[in-house]
């Protein structure tokens, strides 16, 4: 029980503060939106805790207490060092590349054309990490409120860290139908609650959640090993 309240501040942690961030902006999360956000949010954390439970049945325990240890001490100290990453990130320009204008052959059209895709798809990857530092980014089309469509795509943002803390809280011993419905309750009470509480403070005004993540994960780290 206790483990799975630790997991559920750990990963809603990320949520709050992106709807701190959208709320301070003075963007809305319509209800609909707030309960996509929790529900991709929940499925990514149970579909990761149940494949780590799978994964125990051919893993000797001691090797899964070790990865689980690994994983959550790691993402503990990337969530203490946050803004760090947050300022490289947010601060980094995208700089378009330089496309010639003259006529080019067949070959290097196609040449051109794949260099074109990749760039697409890093610069789609750049804006989901800009979205998990920067909540108020995912409001794509400036309307001052977060849409289904932009739900979705903050939510797989925010549920990366997710994926890799249900991965090694799941190497562990934890109820996956409890954590699943305290999961998804918090979730929609931190999205919800962060956007009001976000409402009223002043935009400029930086709240720093990630050391209150980090030594979560590092304290269910612990856990994992002290039993």
């Amino acid at each position: 029980m206790i483990k799975a309240i630790l997991l559920v501040i750990a990963v809603c942690t990320d949520c709050f503060a992106a709807s701190l961030g959208i709320g301070s902006a003075g963007i809305r999360i319509p209800v609909r939106s707030a309960v996509i956000i929790s529900l991709v949010g929940t499925v990514s954390l149970s579909v990761s805790v149940a494949f780590a439970g799978a994964l125990k049945l051919a893993v000797p325990a001691e090797l899964c207490a070790a990865i689980s240890f690994i994983l959550l001490l790691g993402l503990g100290l990337f969530n203490l060092f946050q803004n760090f990453w947050r300022d490289i990130v947010c601060q980094k320009k995208a700089e378009p590349l330089p496309i010639p204008l003259r006529t080019v052959s067949a070959k290097s059209k196609g040449t051109t054309r794949k260099r074109n895709n990749f760039n697409t798809v890093t610069e789609q990857m750049g804006a989901l990490i800009r979205m998990f530092f920067d909540g108020a980014s995912a409001d794509t089309d400036n309307s001052k409120s977060i849409s289904a469509k932009e739900a979705l795509v903050l939510s797989a943002a925010l549920s990366a860290d997710s994926v890799v803390t249900g991965i090694g809280a799941g190497l562990g011993s934890i109820s996956l139908p409890l954590l699943s419905v305290m999961a998804f309750a918090a979730g929609l009470i931190s999205v919800k609650s962060g956007e009001k509480l976000g409402r009223k403070i002043v935009s400029s005004f930086n709240i720093n959640l990630g050391w209150l993540c980090g030594a979560v994960l590092i304290i269910l780290a612990f856990t994992s090993v002290y039993k």
